[in-house]
């Protein structure tokens, strides 16, 4: 696939905003100040649609009049003492890039976050120093059947999930000419800053290193340079179902509520991989997910909240208990640290830790730069697994007057790490982009569909 770079564009807002700087939170502070990468997919525009603006024009013209009101996306990161940050609000401006590829839609399959889906997201040079890096840069590729791919790539200190959806989705409704429905709420001091002497009061898990396997000495040395692979699991809706449905046919505490999709799904995941490492009984196993705290703090925080308001929850069990024990065992185990990290006084624990960190470096997550080189955070590979699910995220709302997109999801997956997302399609069934090692993919796709 060859990828023609027409131009980039400096985008800045189109009137003036305030010049200030914007203190972070601990936990937008935790977060990689890198850019993780999306692509949205088009279909062709009609040719005697004569309504329809040039699409790059469309989406500067817009982007410059959203980044009034999302000023902060426009300015770029400054680090401040013990490896942290703020952002200038200094109006630099996002970057757009107009490309061509010979390639078409059809080219791309079933959308995996293979090498040549990342091409068509943003390039981000990391040798530049850490202030002259945007924030935003959004490449829009016209592909050779005439669709279109709009590739993002956005600092996750700045948002999560839940707060980028809540851009694109306000991006795309001024491209059609409507009213923004939610306005972004900047002031991030109302999430819990915590007294500076305040010490943690709960054993934070998810700060410390996970389990590794039996034997091993150093596990993320053993471990990480072995040969990973991608796949693309897809369950539909019946089959979401059947696997809610069997994680609540084993509940045994009476009266509780039924488990999530989520948890069911989850649940189902993790004992698959431990089925297919093929551990030891007596192994320890750790399932890593971030979770959403809007609605959990008092009061919850305002809906147009953008940051990362997100804890991260670690449920661990015995390899062999989850997968003797049944789905309705790992949901459960999910649940119990759902319902943990979702206690008040657990989330304001959780950054009262990292406040109490001189250094928050090594508490960072994914790939970063430090002084000297660069890091990246704790491997999460054999005999633990980390997922990141976009369920409940209007994912297909970006309509920039060309249509609905077909597909969104990510651009790329960590090679080393065992990875997955739960991305909604449009149809209502769930894609699952896996990354895990070669020598356990096979067995692990039997287990994921041999019951369902």
């Amino acid at each position: 696939m060859a990828i023609s770079l027409k131009c980039t564009h400096t985008v800045k807002p189109n009137q003036p905003t305030p010049n200030v700087q914007l203190m972070l939170p601990e936990c937008d502070q935790v977060k990689t100040w890198t850019h993780p990468t999306t692509v949205y997919f088009y279909q062709p525009l009609l040719n005697d649609d004569t309504t329809v603006q040039s699409p790059i024009e469309t989406l500067k013209c817009s982007l410059s009049y959203l980044l009034v009101h999302y000023y902060p996306f426009a300015g770029r990161l400054n680090w401040i003492s013990g490896g942290r940050f703020v952002i200038n609000c200094n109006e630099m401006g996002a970057e757009v890039t107009e490309a061509e590829s010979d390639a078409t839609i059809q080219d791309f399959g079933d959308f995996r976050p293979t090498a040549e889906l990342a091409q068509l997201a943003p390039k981000v040079d990391y040798t530049k120093d850490i202030s002259d890096v945007p924030l935003l840069l959004v490449q829009l590729t016209k592909l050779k059947c005439g669709g279109l791919c709009m590739g993002v790539a956005l600092s996750h200190i700045i948002a999560d999930g839940i707060g980028a959806v809540q851009f694109f989705s306000s991006l795309a409704k001024i491209a059609r000419g409507e009213k923004i429905e939610i306005l972004p709420y900047h002031d991030r001091s109302v999430i819990y800053n915590g007294d500076p002497l305040a010490k943690p009061r709960f054993d934070h898990i998810e700060f410390k290193a996970p389990p590794s396997l039996i034997g091993q000495k150093d596990n993320e040395k053993e471990e990480h340079t072995k040969e990973t692979m991608l796949n693309m699991l897809k369950l539909t809706k019946q089959q979401v179902l059947k696997l809610k449905n069997h994680a609540n046919e084993g509940k045994t505490k009476d009266g509780s509520r039924d488990y999530s999709r989520f948890e069911a799904i989850a649940g189902h995941i993790w004992r698959c991989a431990c089925m297919a490492r093929n551990h030891d009984y007596n192994q320890l196993t750790v399932f890593r997910t971030p979770m959403d705290f809007r609605n959990r703090l008092q009061p919850p925080l305002p809906p147009g909240y953008y940051g990362n308001a997100i804890s991260i929850t670690t449920p661990m069990a015995k390899s062999g208990d989850l997968i003797s024990s049944g789905l309705s065992y790992a949901a459960g185990k999910i649940r119990e640290s759902i319902d943990m990290a979702s206690n008040v006084d657990y989330i304001k624990s959780y950054m009262d830790f990292l406040r109490s960190q001189p250094d928050i470096t090594p508490f960072r997550s994914g790939f970063h730069k430090v002084i000297g080189g660069t890091r990246r955070g704790v491997y999460y590979g054999n005999p633990n697994l980390a997922i990141t699910s976009w369920m409940g995220l209007n994912l297909y709302d970006a309509d920039f007057g060309w249509g609905k997109p077909i597909y969104m999801g990510p651009a790329a997956l960590s090679a080393d790490d065992d990875k997955s997302f739960i991305v909604p399609a449009d149809d209502g069934s769930l894609i699952i982009p896996l990354r895990l090692q070669v020598a356990y993919m096979d067995d692990f796709e039997k287990f994921f569909y041999q019951d369902i």
